[in-house]
């Protein structure tokens, strides 16, 4: 079975979107193959000089809409430029028909704050001080509808953040502790009241009865950075689990006649229209170069999420071996990283490669089944510290190509979950004088 997905749309952040295609499988040739394949004493065929281009193009457009995972904040990497992360989100009612009025009046009713609570799920970069921009929403979204990376909503221009809780170090690292529990680290983010008085002026009417009333009153917030000095090396992107319960805006207020302490929380969350949006500035780079002239891949190319980069391989001479009486038993490619050290942009855990076909990316056979399984450990591509390489084992796809059942066109590799995955990888391409990308076959012949 053979696995294909349209624009490589990776949804929900650890799932692929794919559809089940039929092929013809492998068939055997009887041809003799050529004087250049290497036997070895125990018999073990193997070849390894094979001619590989290397070339960096920018990643596909991703769906961006109703991730688990929300990203915010900016990096300057001095490799791959400049990264900016924003995210746009509706906000909810708990429940029908609020009303924050004691006896029909709202006049001992007082606000003493409204905060913006995200709870982080990681984060990717150094932990400099960020200054953080909240913006209410003036253009609908919609639940239903399908957004992609770069899609921007309309916002009143006012930062809601109160001044001294702008800018911050981030700390996803340290738990929240109350006098009575604890929990998962958070970016809190002080609000102005006026934006939280503005609902509670709504107490009892139609506005607050349900939630389609509700998102008409209240569009939703853009939560942005604002960061334009940030340095080279300086930076991070921060992922939030924006569907925790901890992740809300919450209104902090006094009953002054009973003296009660109370609070309201306004939702994110499964319900919500939810966009992300990720800006790369690739000026002054290598990268740049790369993209206006894809023959300066030889040296360089690169991998990055968040709807970055993608390297794309060709296998120019693997046709050579065509119409021959071998089977590949075993295929690997080996591609070498450039992992510098000395700053905080570690290279990405996990790529994904795939082959084109007709504008269409399908993942290779030796990942959808191998033994009876299927999954991405048959093909590999795990980031390797200790051999500062990727590994890919390409065995069933070679032997097809090689059959005809499919062309020998490109192969892309690109980061998984690439909405959410911030980190980027530079490989050493096929002009290296460092290390190159290798390709080794062992076969038999038969």
């Amino acid at each position: 079975m053979n696995f294909i997905f349209s624009n490589y749309t990776l949804r929900k952040a650890s799932m692929l979107s794919l559809v089940v295609l039929t092929l013809t499988y492998c068939k055997k040739e009887d041809n003799f193959i050529g004087s250049e394949l290497q036997k070895e004493d125990l018999g073990v065929n193997q070849l390894a000089n094979f001619n590989i281009t290397t070339y960096t193009k920018e990643s596909d457009s991703l769906r961006a809409d109703e991730l688990s995972t929300a990203t915010l904040g900016s990096m300057n990497d001095p490799d791959v430029g400049k990264t900016e992360s924003s995210f746009y989100s509706q906000l909810r009612l708990p429940v029908d028909n609020v009303d924050f009025a004691v006896n029909g009046s709202l006049s001992d009713i007082v606000l003493d704050s409204v905060v913006l609570t995200l709870e982080y799920a990681d984060y990717y970069g150094s932990l400099d001080a960020q200054s953080f921009e909240v913006l209410e929403l003036s253009e609908d979204m919609y639940i239903d509808s399908a957004y992609y990376n770069g899609k921007s909503f309309a916002s009143n221009p006012t930062n809601l953040v109160v001044p001294g809780s702008r800018v911050q170090v981030p700390d996803p690292i340290t738990s929240v502790f109350t006098p009575t529990d604890s929990t998962s680290a958070q970016l809190r983010l002080k609000l102005n009241n006026s934006f939280g008085q503005k609902i509670m002026n709504e107490s009892g009417n139609v506005t607050l009865s349900d939630n389609d009333n509700f998102v008409q009153f209240l569009k939703g917030i853009e939560v942005k950075v604002n960061n334009p000095g940030q340095a080279t090396n300086e930076g991070a992107i921060l992922l939030f689990n924006l569907i925790s319960l901890n992740s809300s805006v919450t209104l902090y207020y006094r009953d002054t006649v009973a003296k009660d302490t109370l609070s309201f929380d306004l939702l994110m969350n499964t319900n919500c229209a939810r966009v992300n949006k990720n800006v790369h500035d690739y000026s002054g780079t290598l990268v740049a170069n790369q993209l206006a002239d894809s023959t300066l891949g030889a040296d360089r190319v690169y991998v990055q999420g968040l709807q970055g980069l993608k390297t794309e391989i060709n296998l120019t001479d693997i046709m050579r071996l065509k119409d021959s009486n071998i089977i590949i038993n075993k295929a690997v490619l080996k591609i070498p990283v450039d992992n510098t050290a000395g700053n905080d942009f570690d290279p990405i855990e996990q790529i994904l490669i795939v082959r084109n076909e007709d504008d269409l990316k399908y993942l290779l056979l030796d990942q959808t089944m191998f033994a009876g399984q299927a999954g991405l450990d048959n093909v590999g591509g795990q980031w390797n510290e200790d051999d500062s390489q990727y590994e890919f084992t390409i065995t069933r796809y070679l032997n097809n190509v090689l059959n005809g059942n499919f062309p020998n066109n490109r192969l892309t590799l690109e980061t998984i979950s690439a909405m959410v995955t911030p980190n980027r990888t530079i490989f050493y391409g096929h002009n290296s004088v460092v290390q190159k990308p290798m390709l080794t076959i062992t076969y038999t012949k038969y």
